[in-house]
Protein backbone atom coordinates (compact mmCIF):
# COMPACT_ATOMS: atom_id res chain seq x y z
CA UNK A 1 0.00 0.00 0.00
CA UNK A 2 1.68 3.56 -0.65
CA UNK A 3 1.70 6.33 0.99
CA UNK A 4 -1.05 7.72 -0.36
CA UNK A 5 -3.70 5.19 -0.03
CA UNK A 6 -2.54 4.88 3.93
CA UNK A 7 -3.94 8.74 4.43
CA UNK A 8 -7.24 7.73 2.55
CA UNK A 9 -7.17 4.88 4.90
CA UNK A 10 -6.51 6.80 7.71
CA UNK A 11 -8.47 9.94 7.16
CA UNK A 12 -11.60 7.83 5.76
CA UNK A 13 -11.83 4.34 7.64
CA UNK A 14 -10.09 5.40 10.72
CA UNK A 15 -10.71 9.32 11.47
CA UNK A 16 -13.93 9.48 9.68
CA UNK A 17 -13.55 12.59 7.85
CA UNK A 18 -13.78 13.97 4.56
CA UNK A 19 -10.92 15.36 2.84
CA UNK A 20 -11.61 18.96 3.65
CA UNK A 21 -11.80 18.50 7.11
CA UNK A 22 -8.87 15.78 7.15
CA UNK A 23 -6.54 18.77 5.00
CA UNK A 24 -7.78 21.99 7.01
CA UNK A 25 -5.86 21.56 10.79
CA UNK A 26 -2.73 20.59 8.23
CA UNK A 27 -3.06 23.74 6.07
CA UNK A 28 -3.74 21.91 3.04
CA UNK A 29 -6.42 21.80 0.56
CA UNK A 30 -9.13 18.75 -0.36
CA UNK A 31 -7.45 18.91 -3.55
CA UNK A 32 -3.65 18.32 -2.36
CA UNK A 33 -5.66 15.30 -0.07
CA UNK A 34 -7.09 13.94 -2.90
CA UNK A 35 -4.06 14.12 -5.08
CA UNK A 36 -1.83 12.39 -2.43
CA UNK A 37 -4.56 10.02 -2.01
CA UNK A 38 -4.77 9.03 -5.82
CA UNK A 39 -0.74 8.46 -5.47
CA UNK A 40 -1.10 11.99 -8.36
CA UNK A 41 1.47 13.76 -5.80
CA UNK A 42 4.26 13.13 -3.59
CA UNK A 43 4.12 13.62 -0.36
CA UNK A 44 6.77 15.62 1.31
CA UNK A 45 8.16 15.10 4.86
CA UNK A 46 6.83 17.89 6.37
CA UNK A 47 3.12 17.01 5.34
CA UNK A 48 3.86 13.39 6.67
CA UNK A 49 5.13 14.98 9.68
CA UNK A 50 2.41 17.19 10.23
CA UNK A 51 -0.28 14.51 9.86
CA UNK A 52 1.78 12.90 12.49
CA UNK A 53 1.72 15.33 14.91
CA UNK A 54 -2.03 16.35 13.87
CA UNK A 55 -3.39 13.19 14.04
CA UNK A 56 -1.35 11.15 16.25
CA UNK A 57 -0.37 9.25 13.81
CA UNK A 58 2.85 6.44 13.68
CA UNK A 59 5.57 7.83 10.68
CA UNK A 60 6.57 4.32 10.50
CA UNK A 61 3.06 3.72 10.06
CA UNK A 62 2.40 6.48 7.80
CA UNK A 63 5.93 5.72 5.47
CA UNK A 64 5.76 2.04 5.88
CA UNK A 65 2.62 0.43 7.08
CA UNK A 66 4.32 -1.01 9.53
CA UNK A 67 3.24 -0.60 13.46
CA UNK A 68 0.70 0.64 14.97
CA UNK A 69 -1.15 3.34 13.57
CA UNK A 70 -1.28 5.52 16.58
CA UNK A 71 1.62 6.60 18.42
CA UNK A 72 1.88 5.59 21.87
CA UNK A 73 0.71 7.27 24.94
CA UNK A 74 3.34 8.63 26.67
CA UNK A 75 5.23 9.76 24.20
CA UNK A 76 6.31 13.56 23.78
CA UNK A 77 4.53 16.09 22.21
CA UNK A 78 6.05 19.18 21.21
CA UNK A 79 3.00 20.84 20.88
CA UNK A 80 1.73 19.96 24.10
CA UNK A 81 5.62 20.63 25.87
CA UNK A 82 5.22 24.28 24.40
CA UNK A 83 1.58 24.71 25.61
CA UNK A 84 2.55 23.49 29.00
CA UNK A 85 5.57 26.32 28.71
CA UNK A 86 3.52 28.84 27.65
CA UNK A 87 4.68 29.38 24.51
CA UNK A 88 3.23 32.12 21.89
CA UNK A 89 2.03 30.57 18.29
CA UNK A 90 5.38 31.89 16.96
CA UNK A 91 7.50 30.40 19.02
CA UNK A 92 5.80 26.87 18.26
CA UNK A 93 5.85 27.49 14.21
CA UNK A 94 9.72 28.56 15.30
CA UNK A 95 10.49 25.25 17.01
CA UNK A 96 8.37 23.20 14.25
CA UNK A 97 10.18 25.05 11.27
CA UNK A 98 13.24 24.34 13.09
CA UNK A 99 12.47 20.21 13.08
CA UNK A 100 11.91 20.40 9.42
CA UNK A 101 14.92 21.43 8.19
CA UNK A 102 17.51 19.58 6.40
CA UNK A 103 19.03 17.29 9.45
CA UNK A 104 22.56 18.33 7.90
CA UNK A 105 21.24 22.23 7.86
CA UNK A 106 20.11 21.89 11.83
CA UNK A 107 23.41 20.30 12.77
CA UNK A 108 25.03 23.64 11.05
CA UNK A 109 22.91 25.83 13.31
CA UNK A 110 23.34 24.19 16.57
CA UNK A 111 27.25 23.83 15.67
CA UNK A 112 26.78 27.99 14.86
CA UNK A 113 24.99 28.62 18.02
CA UNK A 114 27.56 26.47 20.45
CA UNK A 115 30.27 28.47 18.95
CA UNK A 116 28.78 31.67 19.34
CA UNK A 117 27.94 30.80 23.05
CA UNK A 118 31.35 29.34 24.13
CA UNK A 119 32.70 32.49 22.32
CA UNK A 120 30.89 35.04 24.32
CA UNK A 121 32.04 32.50 27.80
CA UNK A 122 35.71 32.79 27.04
CA UNK A 123 36.46 36.56 29.10
CA UNK A 124 38.75 36.23 31.67
CA UNK A 125 37.81 37.28 35.19
CA UNK A 126 40.41 39.89 34.89
CA UNK A 127 38.30 41.18 31.83
CA UNK A 128 35.26 41.04 33.73
CA UNK A 129 36.76 42.85 37.00
CA UNK A 130 38.59 45.81 34.14
CA UNK A 131 34.95 46.25 32.58
CA UNK A 132 32.97 45.93 35.91
CA UNK A 133 35.48 49.17 37.26
CA UNK A 134 34.73 50.66 34.13
CA UNK A 135 31.07 50.36 34.30
CA UNK A 136 31.06 51.65 38.02
CA UNK A 137 33.32 54.37 37.36
CA UNK A 138 31.29 56.09 34.36
CA UNK A 139 27.98 55.49 36.35
CA UNK A 140 29.79 57.52 39.06
CA UNK A 141 31.58 60.16 36.70
CA UNK A 142 27.87 60.70 35.23
CA UNK A 143 26.32 60.69 38.78
CA UNK A 144 28.50 63.86 39.79
CA UNK A 145 28.75 65.49 36.60
CA UNK A 146 24.70 65.89 37.12
CA UNK A 147 25.48 66.54 40.96
CA UNK A 148 28.07 69.12 39.98
CA UNK A 149 25.49 70.58 37.46
CA UNK A 150 22.70 71.03 40.19
CA UNK A 151 24.99 73.07 42.88
CA UNK A 152 26.14 74.57 39.82
CA UNK A 153 22.80 75.57 38.99
CA UNK A 154 21.68 76.47 42.72
CA UNK A 155 24.80 78.99 43.66
CA UNK A 156 23.90 80.73 40.45
CA UNK A 157 20.57 80.93 41.54
CA UNK A 158 21.80 82.33 44.48
CA UNK A 159 23.48 84.66 42.94
CA UNK A 160 21.19 85.94 40.65
CA UNK A 161 18.62 86.63 43.75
Amino acid sequence: MTIGKRIKELRKNILKLNQTDFATPLGLNQSTIGGYENDFRNVSDATILAICREYGVSEQWIRTGEGPVFTEAGTFSLDEFARQHNATELELNILKAYFELDPGLRNDLVQHFKDRLSASRRVSVADAEESYKKMISNSAQSMGSSALNTTEGTEQNAKEA
